[in-house]
């Protein structure tokens, strides 16, 4: 059974100073903007690198798969049959990481650091003009 409000149920209370509270509120909403914002970014790069690593995974099976049919199609040739020269090892050295690596692109780049404007924008947006409207008091 829901009660009827009567007069006697409605409570007021005093704020002092109201232009105080809203702007402390108005900071905690836009602290919490800054945290959903860091929030949805760090999922992003998340997703991304799930991503990135299931593509390096499937790139090397793929590879892996290429060099076992390789090793396939070679010669197979007894050691003991080479002439001592060929008997040592070969020492390969790698290429540094920076240099596999191509440069981006200076607009690759930027549009992969630019976010996507999310819903958490719009209300930034939004507290940003109820700042200037609580400056004009």
């Amino acid at each position: 059974m829901k009660a009827a409000k009567r007069e006697n149920d409605i409570v007021y209370v005093n704020i002092e100073d109201p232009v105080s509270v809203r702007r402390d509120i108005l900071e905690a909403s836009k602290s919490l903007v800054h945290v959903l914002k860091s929030d949805s970014s760090l999922k992003e790069l998340r997703t991304a690198k799930q991503k990135a690593v299931e593509t390096v995974r499937t790139r090397i099976g793929e590879i892996t798969e290429l060099v076992n049919e390789a090793r396939q199609l070679m010669p197979h040739m007894d050691a003991a049959h080479l002439p001592a020269e060929e008997k040592r090892p070969v020492v390969v050295k790698a290429a540094k990481p920076a240099a596999r690596e191509g440069k981006q692109k200076p607009a690759q780049a930027a549009a992969q650091r630019a976010p996507i404007e999310h819903h958490i924008d719009k209300f930034e947006r939004e507290l940003q003009d109820i700042e200037k409207k609580l400056k004009s008091l």
